[in-house]
């Protein structure tokens, strides 16, 4: 059915706007003049939102929860969208929701009209789609809003651990670029008009400032090339095996990826989902092409009866812990439980291991600036110094 924007005028004079939907204008204008109000604009909407976008992650955290508790409490699914759109405050998601009332209004199930709107993320549609078959709809979202504010606060603990020493480096180096390219030049000035020769290391500082001085654009552009020719001709698998090999920060990645795997894999698989099935899903959120390839071998040995664990065995690049952890869960009959637990512990250990890596980071970054200012101030000095002892 399609879905139409409106504006309207109240008996009283007072002005409201919204998303109604109805088989054709006539039957909108129709619904709201039984409603007392004067439509004065109505705009078909042509699947506006279904290209893509996101919405924030508190809005759906927020409104997952609340469609939870509307269907614990007894509300008819169209009557619980109905009260989610109309009071939801971020603009693409009443949208989204307006529109799966309507996808629901003609008989389509919740999983295959949350499906028709990217908004949604896949993992709650098939988590959805595994509540529908089971009967455990409001479990499901109560679930899925877990997860996805589980996965959103590690990554916002991870981004603000990165941030500090990140603008120290920049404010520094900025520093460090403005003295090279913009002081160093004048004060020199005065002392080449002495006729002097310039110690080495003030040559060296005044060579690299014309450089970037004169060719800056230059600079720039062969940066944002060597950007641009790694991320579009280096092979990504490539790239992402590198990521795992790296010497200090592999390990970290790999913990990072196999964390969000196994949450989503007991996820999935305490839903409902088969094993198979959800092996399948689940490795949609490694972010790395070679562990996602690997994790498919992981669904075809399943498939063909082999263990969990076994079959994770068989690859290099998961960890021990995990491997030991399902073959645990599966004996005791508690896989969910056990790839829950293995999940927090990644992330308990990569937190950890940033920690120390930025408790690293900060000294060494510190030192290198050190050197760096040590070397600009210096070579700014010694000819002011030579220059003082000429005038005196």
């Amino acid at each position: 059915m399609p879905l139409y924007e409106y504006k309207a005028y109240s008996s009283k004079g007072k002005q409201s706007r919204g998303l109604i939907d109805a088989p054709s204008r006539s039957a909108a204008r129709e619904i709201l003049k039984r409603r007392g109000e004067l439509p004065i604009s109505l705009v078909e909407e042509k699947d506006a939102g279904r290209r893509g976008g996101t919405s924030r992650v508190d809005d759906l955290v927020f409104s997952l929860r609340q469609l939870s508790v509307l269907l614990r409490a007894g509300l008819p699914l169209t009557a619980a969208l109905d009260s989610i759109s109309a009071q939801v405050e971020n603009e693409q998601l009443k949208r989204a929701y307006t529109r799966v009332r309507s996808q629901i209004g003609e008989g389509s199930t919740l999983a295959c009209a949350l499906a028709q709107d990217r908004v949604f993320p896949p993992l709650l549609i098939v988590l959805v789609e595994a509540g529908e078959q089971v009967g455990a709809v409001e479990e499901i979202l109560d679930k899925f809003a877990d997860f996805i504010e589980k996965e959103s606060e590690f990554q916002r603990k991870v981004m603000a651990a990165l941030i500090y020493p990140s603008v120290i480096l920049l404010a520094c180096l900025g520093l460090v670029f403005f003295i090279i390219t913009y002081i160093a030049p004048t004060l020199m000035e005065i002392f080449t008009a002495f006729k002097k020769t310039l110690p080495l290391s003030t040559s060296i500082l005044l060579f690299m400032g014309n450089i970037f001085r004169k060719y800056w654009p230059l600079i720039l552009i062969l940066v944002a090339g060597g950007i641009a020719a790694w991320k579009k001709l280096v092979p990504l698998h490539y790239k992402d095996r590198m990521k795992l090999n790296l010497p200090l920060l592999g390990q970290t990645f790999r913990y990072i990826m196999f964390s969000r795997w196994a949450r989503t894999l007991s996820m999935l698989h305490g839903g409902g989902v088969s094993l198979t099935t959800a092996l399948g899903a689940s490795r949609e959120v490694v972010g790395n092409i070679v562990v996602y390839e690997a994790l498919a071998t992981v669904q075809q040995d399943v498939e063909k009866g082999v263990s969990l664990a076994a079959a994770l065995k068989k690859i290099p690049y998961v960890p021990s812990f995990l491997v030991q952890m399902s073959e645990t869960g599966e004996k005791s009959g508690e896989l969910e439980k056990m790839l829950e637990t293995t999940a927090n512990f990644f992330e308990r250990t990569t937190e950890r291991k940033l920690g120390i890596f930025l408790q690293l980071l900060e000294p060494a970054i510190i030192l290198f600036l050190g050197v760096v200012v040590g070397f600009v101030v210096i070579s700014v000095l010694l000819p002011i110094f030579e220059l003082n002892k000429l005038i005196h």
